[in-house]
């Protein structure tokens, strides 16, 4: 799975380098930090059959049901994938879909968060919208080269705390 990781990542990094390349506010794009890639499998079968494979490389693992659909984010603990990603995310297909399998998208941590929008605006040639995913996720999709970037302003790992700490609050009554 290694393996398959890090040649998708190298193939998107490439392509990330061209939409770079070709912006007007090169600075904003290159500034971005890649934090986690996501992975898309047809079904909790193949899922489990993945997170098998990166289980024990891993010292944190959050299972998450969203959406229908599990969502497994990894934190690798001793090497970083290509581009230094650390944070793995397996994602089941939800139900009804055909969306491709494979590497989905790649998050990008984004500290501009007030430009983000005004940048995008100038950039006359690309697709991107406002996303979110319940009330702990949210984030900006850029699509380019038939992949897909999120460019957040925390890291994936943020929802997993908040959803953890919902459960701790129904559990103490707080």
């Amino acid at each position: 799975m290694k393996n398959e990781l890090n040649q998708a990542i190298e193939e998107y990094r490439r392509n990330w380098q061209s939409l770079v390349k070709g912006r007007r506010n090169r600075t904003f794009f290159e500034k971005q930090k890649p934090t986690a890639v996501a992975w898309k499998m047809a079904d909790a079968e193949e899922l489990h059959v993945r997170f098998n494979e990166l289980r024990d490389s891993c010292d944190q693992i959050h299972f998450g049901w969203v959406n229908d659909r599990w969502l497994v984010t990894m934190h690798l603990k001793d090497a970083a994938l290509a581009w230094d990603i650390s944070v793995v995310k397996l994602m089941q297909r939800r139900p009804g879909s055909s969306d491709a399998v494979g590497l989905d998208h790649i998050d990008f941590y984004c500290t501009e968060n007030d430009a983000v929008a005004t940048v995008l605006h100038a950039e006359d040639d690309l697709k991107w919208n406002e996303e979110r995913n319940g009330e702990h996720c949210k984030w900006i999709s850029v699509w380019f080269a038939g992949s897909e970037a999120k460019l957040r302003t925390d890291t994936v790992l943020a929802p997993c705390i908040a959803e953890m700490q919902d459960i701790e609050r129904m559990l103490i009554g707080a």
